[in-house]
């Protein structure tokens, strides 16, 4: 038996049985490690309504449905060719709103830089580090409108029963932005997860430990953190994964 197919008929067994094949040479694996944090998280606090702010094409609502969440997810993307496909990814569950906005600190319109890599897509100038990643940088701009979560939170938790809203940001290094935007309504923000950066992809992302105080100052303590990439040369962390949930949140 080949070594690949034998590889792949191993992963697809544990996979069936609800394990799976780790590479320990590699970096922890989002796809692995996080989701199952996130049902542990998601079930202890009892939340129904997801925020998810960058949501690019849905990747992260499927990961929720794949864990067993069935709350109310909204998701927002910002870049009209991706809202597309994540509006095709969201069609038919019921319990799936798309939106397509960016959310800031504050109400208007400002241009996104598109990147080769749409992920990478941000309101913020990239920094030399963005070079590790993406070499070719902008490849256009596009004319989007930002929101506060604040002005438009009595709609998103419309009808949903003593609403537990947890919220995502994804926000390419305008995460403490959308956080802001959050206003007095984040008091009814039982959890979060946030990309934060260590060494910016972006110019003017605030330092990790600013992000993580303001997080704490708001009432928020991790429960884990999980990390997304290293520098190929320093071996550094780049970017992580927190996931933090208010002190006194649970039921």
């Amino acid at each position: 038996m080949a070594p690949a197919f034998a590889k792949r008929m191993v992963k697809s067994t544990l996979g069936s049985l609800g394990f799976t094949l780790l590479d320990l040479s590699k970096n922890n694996d989002l796809r692995v490690f996080l989701p199952g944090h996130l049902k542990s998280v998601l079930e202890v606090l009892q939340v129904n309504c997801v925020i998810d702010v960058g949501a690019n094409i849905g990747e992260y609502g499927l990961m929720l449905r794949r864990i067993g969440y069935q709350g109310r997810i909204i998701s927002f993307e910002p870049v009209r060719e991706v809202f597309d496909k994540l509006k095709e990814t969201s069609a038919a569950d019921d319990s799936w709103t798309t939106l397509n906005f960016a959310c800031g600190s504050e109400e208007s319109e400002k241009d996104i830089n598109i990147f080769g890599l749409d992920v990478l897509s941000s309101l913020l100038p990239p920094s030399p580090q963005m070079s590790l990643i993406d070499p070719a940088g902008v490849g256009r701009t596009e004319r989007v409108r930002v929101v506060r979560l604040d002005s438009i939170f009595d709609e998103l938790i419309k009808g949903v029963p003593n609403p537990r809203v947890f919220l995502k940001t994804d926000a390419q290094g305008y995460d403490l932005e959308v956080i802001k935007g959050g206003g007095k309504r984040l008091a009814q923000v039982v959890g979060l997860q946030s990309e934060i950066a260590v060494q910016p992809l972006y110019v003017g992302v605030p330092d990790y430990l600013v992000f993580l105080a303001f997080c704490r100052e708001l009432g928020f303590e991790p429960t884990g953190f999980f990390p997304i990439f290293h520098s190929p040369v320093s071996k550094q962390m780049i970017e992580f994964d927190a996931v933090l949930t208010r002190r006194e949140a649970v039921c």
